[in-house]
């Protein structure tokens, strides 16, 4: 698969990160796309409805983000400042919530 650059912005790809079935870019201005299966929230587009091309994740825009990873169902983001965010299924306690509850579409964690 080869992506058409009209799909994403005019930066370049620092680092790629797959789950199980979505995918998370972080581009070097810091803004997250993501593309793919949505069923828990895990694209942090604020719905569940999948995406076959990479959308802009707007809920982090204006973050300085330095590192994303992807688990199953769910994305994680570290900000150039140290706080970490994790968004989609927490079924099994993998956002790091301190609970097991549902889904999230943005959670903020204090470590």
């Amino acid at each position: 698969c080869v992506f058409r650059r009209e799909h994403l912005s005019n930066q370049k790809v620092v680092q790629v990160a797959c789950g199980d079935n979505h995918s998370v870019l972080l581009m070097q201005d810091g803004q997250i796309f993501t593309w793919g299966c949505n069923s828990s929230g895990q694209l942090g587009l604020g719905n569940t409805k999948p995406s076959t091309r990479p959308q802009s994740q707007l809920a982090l825009a204006g973050i300085p983000l330095a590192q994303i990873a992807a688990g199953g169902d769910h994305s994680v983001a570290l900000s150039v400042s140290g706080t970490v965010f994790s968004w989609g299924s927490n079924r099994r306690g993998q956002l790091g919530l301190g609970d097991m509850t549902g889904e999230s579409l943005k959670s903020v964690l204090s470590i």
